[in-house]
């Protein structure tokens, strides 16, 4: 039975618009970040040797989650989340708007603007995407629709920085066709964003907190009470920490160390994307028709001993890229049941 129900959950209309939906945001995010990432890698460094933008890239994006998560929880909880997902991917079309036209004028600075558009766009589709889960899924089948969700993540990190580093590669002179691409990309993930199953607001009832920071102690204040759920987002969290640390130093790694060109930098993210994506597949499949947290731990080990595994495979190109397939199958072990259980 159980290797029916990811096909099941599949052929239901409105969790199939979702999925697909997450899909192409993620697919979007990537493809963009990888395409700003290589036309930074491309520009001469300074001075000391260092390349600046490397490091912005990912702080720009993960800069929207730290000042406006506040604002993005309190409208998914006030409002319906299909509504707060269909206006979040109408924001990706004109973000992807103004990405063309940063490529067109060829500077860093408006494509590094775009980078945090985009961070905005996920920081407000994330409290709806993981709020909405629980309402469009009875709990049997929590584990395995986060599992599927993760795998869409990843899968769309896999073709959005594999596909990203080689078009870049062959459209590097001509990178308003790359802007076009992700503007038709967003449009199509609005359309799919209008097939997702309604659900009524919550019902909450609370008054909008003007500053988020407060309204960001509050929740940790909340969280911290109860302890079950304060490590489960602290473990989450960890694994974003890693997540993003490993996207701002691999493409220096690959570049420095393993001497890569674009499309191979590219294909560094792909290899860690694809174990997170079979990692998460099989982390819900073993969680059967529950959430299984004693895989928690042995993707933790796993992390841990495959990152030093990637420390020990350089300078090799294919043992790098096993290292980073199992460090991201540990991951899936790792975040799965955690999400679940969120």
């Amino acid at each position: 039975m159980a290797e029916n129900r990811y096909i099941d959950l599949l052929k239901n209309r409105g969790f199939f618009c979702f999925f697909c939906t997450q899909f192409l945001g993620a697919f979007n995010d990537n493809f963009y970040k990888i395409i700003v990432t290589l036309v930074a890698l491309d520009l001469p460094a300074t001075a000391s040797g260092a390349n600046p933008y490397i490091p912005l890239i990912g702080g720009l994006f993960i800069l929207p989650f730290l000042l406006f998560s506040g604002y993005a929880g309190y409208l998914a909880d006030i409002h319906g989340k299909r509504t707060i997902l269909v206006g979040v991917k109408i924001f990706e079309i004109f973000a992807m708007s103004f990405g063309l036209v940063a490529f067109f004028l060829d500077r860093m600075e408006p494509m590094l603007a775009v980078v945090f558009l985009m961070g905005l766009h996920s920081t407000f589709f994330s409290p709806a995407k993981y709020g909405i889960l629980p309402e469009m899924l009875p709990d049997k089948d929590l584990a395995r629709g986060n599992g599927l969700l993760e795998m869409s993540t990843f899968l769309a990190i896999i073709l959005g920085t594999s596909l990203g580093g080689a078009i870049y590669e062959a459209w590097k002179d001509r990178l308003g066709w790359i802007g076009v691409i992700l503007i038709a990309i967003a449009a199509l993930g609005t359309l799919t964003s209008l097939g997702i199953t309604k659900v009524p607001p919550s019902g909450a009832s609370k008054n909008f907190i003007l500053n988020p920071f407060k309204e960001f102690w509050k929740g940790a204040k909340m969280l911290y009470a109860d302890q079950p759920l304060w490590l489960t987002v602290m473990g989450i969290s960890y694994f974003w920490f890693l997540g993003a640390f490993l996207q701002m130093v691999l493409p220096l790694f690959g570049k420095e160390i393993l001497q890569l060109g674009e499309t191979r930098i590219g294909l560094l993210w792909t290899f860690a994307a694809l174990g997170i994506g079979a990692g998460s597949l099989a982390a819900g499949r073993l969680s059967s028709d529950k959430i299984e947290l004693g895989l928690v731990p042995l993707g933790a080990v796993g992390m841990g001993i495959f990152s030093v595994g990637l420390f020990a495979a350089q300078p090799s190109f294919n043992l790098a890229a096993w290292a980073l397939v199992f460090l991201g199958f540990s991951g899936g072990f790792f975040a799965v049941p955690l999400n679940a259980l969120l």
